[in-house]
């Protein structure tokens, strides 16, 4: 049996929400692969991680074809997706092995194996396991299989058509890997960058809202070691560097700390303490660095902190506003007030951060008016805002307790899948009588059209690198194209001097000439949109250039004597396609930065 092993990670394309999750990659992945590189058993394995919405959509029958095992993870609206991407695998790959995961299908795993067909689902976080799971469904099959699974910590499996859970033993070390596996990412590339790092330092939150995950994902509030930071801080920059990470012409990048509190709430003072503690050590560290991070708006009333924070570059906060109505706040044990929290983002906004404000509509106490005068209130408090219909997930308070729609706006019926793909926060996806299915949709349209969009700078940053790409492209075909149509009259040129020249004059032309037509084609060939593909043009160009110079600078006697018109339309079309190379080499350097 081979040693080496092939395994795809897979997150699957979003049907819509945040655009902020197309812009960044998410890190669950990218520390599965981390820890199946570290693992060390019976098995190598090689990872590609593919995020659909980098990658484009994956072929399950040919880009699985000689694929191991597919993990998949997802968000609730991506689901379908990754349920059929797992379907289909089996279909095409009977032996593959699949494993599921993620804060949907963890609570969820009787829908998962149902509609995916995995062979096991991971509950909560698995870096401590994934090895060892995945040595097991390679190595056991049948009852042998699933008397080694009933040792493997916190997974579901189906054995005679029940389902086996086995117990989660203990939290995962948060940096059980050290550094997130960037460079397993499908199609990262100096042509195809990041358009922002993203960085971990916390797992977990000191809250307990009911309506978010995070608190059921990643139990308890965990800080990874302090030179784990420093370790992934010197990972991005060297990203950057390499030009896998988009860097503005000031050299410049976004970093993204991922979504869990990175400064906690001051009455967390032992956290807020060490947190403090932390930032002062990266003083020095992201100069090169615009960073982003989520919390609280307390954090306005510790200037100490948000000192901290400027200092060290982080420059935009997301700050779960969710409502301006104390009820509204108190019943989803939000611990915050509006007046408080209105305070708070003043300060903040004087002290020179970009404030994204976080809200939520469709709580229980909001009506059509207050929704309008909630879009007033954080427009004028805030640079740009986020919105959310209330919608229910796995594992929160809500997913039992709001009775479910389908797509058509009736009540769901018993055994039907909920239309996971409408779970984007844009309508209602539960009954509720003061809206229907539609007129959600029309509220949350009147709603949005007077906020600023923090998904409007995402696709600003898209649109530039998607214009920085092209502009390469095409500078690159349009020199070679450039260069060589005066290659081209050149050729010309030479063939029409061997004419009126002696027959060794005209062996020697036509020498040069192919020597040229040879170059035509190096030059043709070249199209690659890279700043270093293109330092290599230059290479080869010069070259090229150079041959072209001796072999006509051997022709001049024979061909120019007596022609002194010749020998300076000669000299003018070297000196012409020179000048041409020196224009490259300098744009080449100019635009090596993005």
């Amino acid at each position: 049996m081979a040693r080496i092993k092939r395994v795809v990670l897979l997150q699957p394309a979003s049907a819509g929400g945040n655009f902020e999750y197309i812009a960044i990659p998410r890190q669950g992945m990218l520390f599965l692969s981390g820890a199946l590189a570290q693992w060390e058993g019976p098995y190598l394995y090689e990872r590609e991680i593919w995020f659909e919405d980098r990658c484009g959509l994956i072929d399950p029958d040919k880009d699985l074809d000689g694929v191991d095992i597919l993990m998949v993870t997802a968000l609730i609206n991506e689901c379908p997706r990754g349920y059929q991407i797992a379907r289909m695998a089996k279909e095409y790959h009977p032996d593959i092995v699949t494993i599921g995961g993620g804060p949907q299908m963890g609570p969820l795993p009787e829908e998962a194996f149902e509609k995916g067909h995995f062979d096991v689902i991971v509950q909560r976080e698995g870096e401590d396991i994934i090895g060892q799971l995945s040595d097991v469904l390679l190595t056991y099959q049948g009852s042998q299989r699933e008397e080694y699974l009933d040792k493997v910590s916190g997974i579901s499996y189906m054995r005679e058509g029940h389902l086996i859970q086995t117990r989660r033993v203990g939290l995962v070390d948060p940096d059980f890997v050290e550094l997130p596996d960037f460079h397993s990412i499908k199609d990262l590339t100096v042509a195809n960058p990041m358009a922002g790092g993203v960085i971990e330092t916390v797992r977990g939150c000191t809250e307990k809202c009911t309506y978010c995950q995070v608190i059921q994902q990643f139990l308890g509030y965990r800080l990874i070691k302090r030179e784990t930071e420093f370790k992934r801080l010197d990972q991005l920059r060297k990203m950057a560097e390499d030009g896998l990470i988009h860097s503005s012409r000031s050299g410049k990048f976004q970093v993204f700390i991922s979504d869990d509190l990175h400064p906690p709430p001051l009455r967390a003072v032992k956290y807020r303490d060490e947190r403090l503690a932390r930032l002062k050590q990266w003083k020095g560290r992201t100069d090169d660095m615009f960073m982003i991070c989520q919390a609280r708006a307390e954090f306005g009333q510790d200037p100490e902190l948000a000192t901290a924070m400027a200092d060290v570059n982080i420059k935009m906060v997301y700050v779960g506003v969710e409502s301006d109505n104390a009820e509204n706040l108190k019943i989803v044990r939000k611990r915050q007030e509006p007046g408080q929290m209105h305070t708070d983002l003043v300060s903040l906004n004087e002290m020179g951060f970009s404030i994204v404000a976080m809200t939520i509509i469709g709580l229980p106490f909001d009506t059509e008016e207050s929704i309008m005068q909630l879009a007033d209130w954080v427009t004028q408090i805030s640079k740009y805002q986020t919105v959310n219909f209330l919608t229910p997930l796995p594992a929160t308070s809500n997913w039992d307790s709001l009775t479910p729609l389908a797509e058509d706006g009736s009540i769901l019926q018993e055994g039907q899948m909920r239309p996971y793909h409408l779970y984007t926060g844009r309508q209602l996806v539960h009954h509720d009588e003061r809206w229907t299915l539609q007129e959600s949709r029309d509220l949350f349209d009147r709603y949005s059209e007077k906020l600023t969009p923090v998904d409007d700078l995402y696709r600003r940053i898209f649109r530039i690198l998607r214009t920085y790409r092209l502009r390469l492209a095409t500078t690159s075909r349009d020199l070679g194209d450039s260069i060589s149509a005066r290659v081209s009259e050149a050729i010309e040129t030479l063939k029409g001097w061997s004419d009126p020249v002696s027959v060794a004059g005209k062996e020697i032309g036509e020498a040069t000439s192919q020597r040229v037509g040879e170059l035509v084609d190096t030059l043709r060939a070249v199209s690659q949109p890279l700043a270093n593909a293109r330092r290599e043009v230059v290479d080869n160009i010069g070259t090229g250039i150079a041959e072209l110079s001796e072999s006509l600078k051997s022709l001049a006697d024979p061909l120019t004597a007596g022609k002194p018109e010749l020998a300076l339309s000669i000299s003018g079309r070297i000196t012409e396609i020179n000048d041409m190379l020196d224009d490259v080499v300098n744009d080449s350097s100019k635009t090596s930065k993005p």
